[in-house]
């Protein structure tokens, strides 16, 4: 191999390397954000005198602790195809 083209391979595993890293920043972030989400809910309910509101906030928090969490699909997603229509049928 010449050195123009190990250093291509070189840099391109290092911006692989830097995109699986973006995304599991990201994925990080979206959890720490839930979470602040949900503990500001619990928060609020505490210091509501309301026992409506304070019922509302507390069965939201739990809503939203119960639901199923976002997760980026591992893999290259671009460029992104539509599947094939199936012509199979008439």
């Amino acid at each position: 191999m010449s050195k123009t083209s190990q250093a291509l391979a070189a840099l391109t595993q290092a911006v692989l390397e830097l995109a699986r890293q973006q995304g599991q920043v990201r994925t990080a972030l979206a959890d720490l954000a839930r979470e602040q989400r949900v503990t500001n809910l619990l928060t609020r309910s505490r210091v509501a005198t309301d026992r409506g509101e304070r019922a509302w906030l507390t069965a939201e928090a739990a809503r939203r602790m119960d639901a199923p969490q976002w997760r980026a699909i591992p893999g290259p997603t671009w460029p992104w195809r539509a599947p094939e229509p199936d012509t199979s049928r008439p």
